[in-house]
């Protein structure tokens, strides 16, 4: 539609001007515009006109008009003037206006009758493919161009119909051009190979055979990229009905391939082989398209895909790459973009014109570098169609106030995403594509990962840089490998054997897929929890040889602890988001499989994750040698401030001193009344250089709620790695604790705002300040959420992409032998009072106990909805 338009002006010798619509604009900034074509005589076409909004465009309309009347009345009088936003001018008779538009789409309006009346509507239905396809192949240098464009165009329509139906599929025009424009680089390039090689040219045959090879190559590269992994063979029998007889033969990257080798072993990343296909298809689609999105599940390797290839482009060419990585979601459109001041009428840049900004001008000697701007977070309508003139063929970013940015041509714009459910068409068809599968990173790459970069780097080397991607530092300047770290590499040979592909932890992890949890199950959240817990075992054995220096553990009792604790560590990073008997379940599973030496089964100590492992010793405990028989006073019943220890609550403080002594953010998912706060004031208790600062979350939060609590309690310092937000008190790390985190309320594209902001400080730890659009960087901070289970009312499910980081933790209301010993402390306490009365109390708890379990049962939440039994209604007949 647009091509049509600028088509037709270049035709008839006019100037046209595009400009992309969009609800910023308001009327007075439309008028502008027209004032200016009206004295130049342009014609300006108005793209995507329906995304203003209503009220403006009958506005709009009314100016529209009088420049109708100004152009009729000049035909007579080329003197007559018109009035247009409060000037009067002389039009020029060579104005002309044009609106293209997609009708009925996410985002956008309708178009007022009044302003219908004044163009005349066409239809464009579909463009002629056929043709446009052998103009295209014509002047790219294809001799055989009618052949191929009789081939290529049905074979897109087959695409269209036989693939799988997915939202980042699309096999319109814009996808044809892309694969006619990537042959044509291609077959310049082979061409400046054999010039450079001086052959004759060959006969003609050999010519179709050719290129028809270039047409099969550039089809793979450009398409099999997008494609989910079950379509890809669908693809290939496609392409050898159209094409028989021609191979693929793919390009010869052998150079960048070794680079991307290096710089990943650098950072101790696994090269897998689907995942290595999607870096080299992520190089040839930027080399094509200035807009891609990366689409995939939450840890597939989306982010590591481009910062590797990143990096290896700049080893191989010399150029410096920048990443710019924005969360659009965590941050407003107007903030994003920018916006008019309505009385001064002037411009304020956002964030990303900033970024774009910064590159056209320059200062910094910006041109000799390479620039991804990445859009990581969910894509919608709302913000992502503003770039829909910036990632077409016009290249232009046009901003109310009648500036127009032009994106040069060192600038890719990337999107990363987790799905397209609600992009339109209009963006899909606009961006290269990049698919990744869930079998791009595979549970065995996470364990190489995770063994090698335990095996290389000190413990302590990862905790100073508190981000995953610590400096290789193996040995010191001395040149010999510290004490702790050949402890480490003892402990990392010892696990390793339950890491190998068939063994022990693959078993456990499909046991855990098959289990019920809280909240969805992932790969990547059960291993990145399993190992923080390793990491604590391994700190707990470097602790105790530092307490005893003289008599370090030798080996033997090394072995023994690790194993053991590796077990607990199974059942808590894979079934710990579960109910009590699913771990009890799990440890019976390990019990069977794994071959150790195994706690004795007696009575109430069932299960495995009833003991714990002693350091010095390497033999199992029982928790409850360790949960303390406390005596309290009789007026301390009714204060609120008592917490009385039980077996629950030791054992889970255990497990959540070691996740946040590791600053990993963590997540409570529990019923209410079932002791998720006062769990973990109480493991808070226990680490002197945390303070809490509690944030209740409502259906209404935003992420300026958490950032005026930072403003509270930290402070921003400028530092010459630009500025950071720390905490005041040097040495404290401040706990932000939000309850209720899965209350806020998604918008209608089904992203809560605040958890993107909380995902970013997170994962990428820091935030964009939206009011001088610096990063700022986060220290010694770190996120502890509690929530309800999702399926409770008013409950949204969280995204993946935030879960993924955080280790969960299910608290169920206490079992038996807890509510017991909670309870009878308290009767205890109750009876002090009356001394003959003492002796009842363990009986008194006991039927008490017994009571409550029996009306639990019997009374469900399915007969009336408010029978809702929680400790809590035994807490308030003891007071």
């Amino acid at each position: 539609k647009t091509e049509s338009v600028k088509a037709l002006g270049v035709q008839l010798g006019r100037f046209v001007l595009v400009f992309c619509c969009d609800e910023t604009f308001d009327f007075q900034a439309m008028g502008r515009i027209f004032v200016g074509l009206c004295q130049v005589g342009a014609w300006g076409c108005f793209d995507e006109a329906n995304r203003l909004e209503e009220r403006i465009l009958s506005a709009v309309s009314q100016q529209i008009q009088s420049i109708q009347q100004g152009l009729k009345a000049a035909s007579v009088d080329p003197n007559a003037e018109v009035e247009l936003v409060g000037k009067t001018l002389k039009i020029n008779p060579h104005t002309g206006i044009f609106i293209t538009m997609n009708p009925g789409y996410a985002g956008r309006s309708n178009l007022p009758d009044n302003l219908k009346k004044l163009f005349r509507s066409m239809a464009m239905t579909r463009p002629d493919r056929e043709l446009i396809a052998q103009v295209m192949l014509f002047s790219q240098g294809f001799r055989t161009a009618e052949t191929l464009a009789s081939k290529i165009v049905p074979f897109f329509s087959l695409c269209d119909e036989q693939l799988s139906k997915q939202p980042h599929y699309d096999f319109g025009l814009r996808a044809l051009k892309a694969v006619l424009t990537s042959a044509g680089h291609l077959k310049r390039g082979r061409l400046q190979l054999e010039n450079s090689a001086a052959t004759e040219s060959l006969s003609d045959v050999s010519d179709r055979q050719a290129e028809q090879e270039i047409l099969i190559q550039s089809v793979t590269e450009t398409i099999v990229p997008k494609l989910v992994a079950d379509d890809v063979p669908l693809l290939s029998s496609l392409l050898a009905d159209v094409f028989p007889g021609i191979e693929y033969s793919p390009s010869d990257l052998d150079e960048l391939k070794a680079h991307i080798c290096a710089v990943a072993a650098e950072s101790h990343l696994v090269v897998g082989d689907v995942w290595f296909q999607k870096v080299l298809q992520l190089y040839q689609i930027q080399n094509i398209q200035h807009g891609l999105m990366m689409v995939g599940p939450s840890a597939t390797g989306k982010t590591q895909a481009w910062r590797v290839l990143l990096a290896a482009l700049q080893r191989l060419e010399g150029r410096e790459g920048v990443s710019y990585v924005i969360d659009p979601k965590a941050i407003s459109k107007d903030s994003l973009y920018g916006t008019l001041d309505p009385t001064t009428r002037e411009w304020n840049d956002g964030l990303f014109t900033n970024i774009l900004r910064r590159i056209i001008d320059n200062v910094r000697g910006e041109d000799a570098k390479r620039h991804w701007i990445i859009f990581d977070g969910d894509v919608d309508p709302e913000w992502v169609e503003n770039l829909n003139s910036v990632l077409d063929d016009n290249k232009l970013l046009t901003l109310p106030n009648g500036e127009r940015l032009n994106l040069p041509a060192n600038v890719r714009i990337m999107f990363e995403v987790e799905s397209l459910k609600h992009a339109t068409l209009a963006t899909v068809s606009r961006c290269g594509m990049v698919w990744f599968s869930e079998d791009a990173v595979t549970p065995d790459m996470f364990y190489e990962n995770y063994l090698k970069t335990t095996h290389d780097v000190a413990l302590d080397a990862i905790a100073d840089d508190m981000i995953m991607d610590a400096p290789t530092r193996a040995k010191d300047n001395s040149g010999e490998v510290p004490d702790n770290l050949i402890t480490q590499r003892s402990i990392i040979e010892v696990l390793s054997a339950y890491f190998q592909p068939e063994g022990l932890v693959t078993g456990a992890l499909q046991f855990a897929a098959g289990v019920d949890h809280i909240m969805e199950f992932t790969v990547a959240r059960a291993l990145s929890t399993l190992f923080s817990l390793i990491n604590k075992t391994i700190r707990n054995v470097l602790d105790y040889n530092t307490r005893h220096n003289d008599f370090p553990l030798p080996l033997d009792k090394i072995r023994a602890y690790c194993q053991k604790r590796l077990l607990i560590a199974i059942v808590w990073a894979f079934t710990g988001d579960s109910k009590l008997d699913t771990r009890a379940r799990m440890g019976d599973f390990l019990r069977d499989h794994s071959g150790l030496d195994m706690p004795p089964l007696s009575g109430l100590e069932a299960s495995l994750i009833d003991y714990d492992v002693q350091v010095a010793s390497g033999d199992w405990e029982p928790w409850k040698n360790s949960v303390p028989v406390v005596d309290i006073d009789t007026h301390q019943v009714t204060s609120s401030e008592v917490v009385i220890p039980t077996l629950d609550t030791v054992r889970h403080e255990e497990v959540l001193y070691s996740w946040l002594s590791e600053h990993k953010p963590l997540m409570l998912c529990g019923p209410p009344g079932s002791g998720k706060t006062m769990t973990l004031f109480s493991a808070l208790r226990k680490l002197p250089d945390m303070d809490v600062v509690g944030l209740n979350f409502s259906s209404a939060t935003t992420p300026e709620l958490v950032l005026k609590t930072f403003d509270q309690h930290c402070e921003y310092k400028k530092t010459p790695n630009g500025v950071v937000l720390a905490p005041v008190q040097i040495g404290k790390w401040i706990v932000v604790f939000c309850d209720e985190i899965n209350l806020p309320a998604a918008d209608k594209y089904g992203t809560q705002k605040v958890i993107s902001f909380l995902r970013q400080l997170v994962e990428g730890g820091g935030f964009w300040r939206p009011s001088d659009k610096t990063w700022i960087r986060l220290e010694r901070i770190q996120f502890v959420g509690a929530c309800n289970p999702p399926t409770d009312p008013g409950r949204v499910v969280l995204t993946q992409r935030f879960l993924r980081h955080a280790p969960l933790v299910m608290v169920d209301y206490p079992g038996e032998a807890s509510l017991k010993q909670i309870y009878g402390t308290f009767n205890r306490a109750a009876l002090k009072v009356v001394p003959n009365l003492r002796g009842h109390a363990d009986p008194l708890t006991a039927s008490m106990v017994e009571f409550y379990l029996a009306s639990q049962k019997r009374f469900t939440s399915d007969i009336q909805a408010h029978y809702i039994y929680s400790p809590r209604e035994l807490t308030r007949w003891v007071r």
